[in-house]
């Protein structure tokens, strides 16, 4: 029996990593990206191929290759944080690494992380007098999902160290 239920998108994490070919959800050299401000939507697509059948009064259908369509990432703008770090990676044009965390709830212990690879291919800023200043930026992912991983309390992407005390 599933411990998992549905659950809402209200809690969810951005992090960034600096290196592509990381696969290791659980490594400490992600950061992670305050503030955000907007659900990202990952997923897959495949192109339909259409398959004239003249023997039959339909059609058939194929799927073409997969895609992993853009994410948009939304952030209530910090200066000096790790939103300065995508801005560089958009203005270089260098690639980098996302992992997204979706939680199943407030304790933020339970849920699904995502990794992928790829560019920042915009970035633009948003805001206004009634609203906070923000960034709007294009992720575009290089191939599919680095990885992928359902965690729990019980199986967290790394494990925590609590109490650990250097033999002497």
């Amino acid at each position: 029996m599933s411990t998992f239920d549905i659950f809402s998108g209200g809690y969810v994490s951005v992090f960034m990593h600096s290196d592509i070919k990381n696969v290791d959800l659980g490594s400490d050299q992600y950061k992670e990206l305050p503030e955000v401000s907007a659900f990202p939507e990952t997923g897959t697509s495949r192109s339909s191929i259409d398959v004239p059948n003249f023997s039959s009064a339909y059609n058939r259908k194929l799927v073409g290759r997969a895609s992993t369509p853009d994410i948009t990432l939304k952030f209530n703008y910090i200066p000096k944080s790790e939103h300065d770090k995508l801005i560089e990676c958009a203005n270089n044009g260098t690639r980098v690494q996302i992992k997204i965390e979706y939680y199943t709830d407030a304790t933020k212990k339970s849920g699904l992380a995502i990794a992928y690879s790829g560019f920042i291919s915009s970035d633009k800023m948003t805001g206004g007098d009634e609203a906070p200043v923000g960034r709007e930026m294009t992720f575009v992912v290089d191939g599919g999902a680095v990885a992928q991983k359902v965690f729990t309390a019980e199986e967290p992407l790394k494990p925590t160290h609590l109490n650990l005390v250097k033999e002497k």
